[in-house]
């Protein structure tokens, strides 16, 4: 992928959306960002990477659309337009098909921020925001329709089967035979699983860096909508559930409370549930798995195991809990 200069994206915010002013480079994992502060306001011009197609592009600008017309109070960062009244905006920038988009920048701080040195009923507070934030969520994207929502997604729990080979190459003995049994039994479960519980567009990446924290220390919204796919519906309070345990000493107590908090705001089926346990549990494996293949094809990017410590921790944990013990009141 070649880069564009700041500069020259700037002139290319201006001419398609008129939004000036400074503008600095974003971290991105695959595309170009850059936020651009001006009269106007904040935004992040987004340039995707070529490998990325329109379909999937307008797939998440259509879901943030869907968001902040059905739950507006959510900071869900906001689409712009241009004159001609598009939203994603494709040129050939030297020589490569480039989709452009301009979004509003969402301000605040990530969870995994904010959460740190929080005093004890302001973490719960946090917790149950966020299990609201994440039923909202579900709720506003419940009625999306769109050609792309069925695209393959590796980060899918509906596809974790296609992982299981990788249980040989985890290091760790003790923990190897922990994500074998669990996955092995997930996966195995998954055609029944499918028939009983819901499907749905998700946003897929509910995870500590992705939700971000208001001012009052209560969820705001979420951002980075590219790993959306059609999923289980309570996959996605599994994800927000296995980032946010990995901060508490006491993470039942914590996914108690995150249930407690999306309960309030919407129902879940019994049968949904009675699975929280196996579903966060499955994305555990999920990521040990996604993990361990990606450092055995990259062995000299340590960057790949950067969140495992944290991960392999709270599967071992939760391996000796009882799936009803998130069931019960939060303490």
């Amino acid at each position: 992928m070649k880069l564009l200069a700041m500069q020259d994206a700037l002139q290319l915010a201006m001419r398609h959306w008129h939004v000036g002013g400074t503008i600095k480079a974003l971290p991105s994992y695959a595309d170009q960002n850059f936020l651009i502060r001006g009269d106007r306001g904040e935004f992040v011009l987004k340039l995707a990477n070529p490998a990325y197609s329109h379909a999937n592009l307008d797939l998440e600008n259509q879901a943030m659309l869907q968001l902040a017309r059905i739950e507006p109070a959510y900071a869900w960062p906001r689409v712009q337009f241009t004159a001609d009244g598009s939203h994603i905006v494709t040129l050939d920038i030297d020589g490569e098909v480039r989709h452009v988009r301009l979004l509003s920048y969402v301000p605040g701080r990530t969870y995994a921020d904010a959460v740190a040195g929080l005093p004890p009923a302001a973490r719960r507070a946090l917790q149950v925001s966020l299990g609201r934030a994440v039923a909202c969520m579900n709720q506003g994207l419940a009625s999306l329709r769109h050609p792309a929502a069925g695209r393959a997604q590796e980060w899918n729990l509906l596809n974790l089967p296609m992982l299981l080979d990788e249980c040989d190459h985890i290091d760790d003995s003790p923990l190897r035979e922990i994500v074998r049994r669990r996955a092995t039994d997930f996966c195995a479960a998954l055609p029944a699983l499918a028939e009983r519980l819901p499907l749905c567009v998700l946003h897929n990446d509910a995870n500590d860096l992705n939700v971000i924290v208001g001012d009052e220390n209560i969820v705001t919204a979420v951002i980075d909508f590219g790993d959306m796919c059609t999923g289980f519906r309570l996959a996605e309070l599994a994800i927000a559930c296995t980032y946010a345990m990995q901060h508490e000493a006491d993470p039942v107590d914590c996914a108690r409370r995150i249930l407690a908090g999306y309960l309030a705001h919407d129902e879940l089926l019994a049968a949904e549930r009675e699975r929280l346990h196996d579903f966060i549990v499955a994305r555990l494996c999920h990521s040990i798995l996604m993990a361990t293949r990606a450092f055995r094809q990259q062995p000299d990017n340590p960057y790949v195991l950067v969140s495992q410590d944290g991960v392999r921790a709270l599967l071992r944990a939760l391996d000796t809990v009882p799936a009803a013990a998130l069931l019960e009141p939060a303490q």
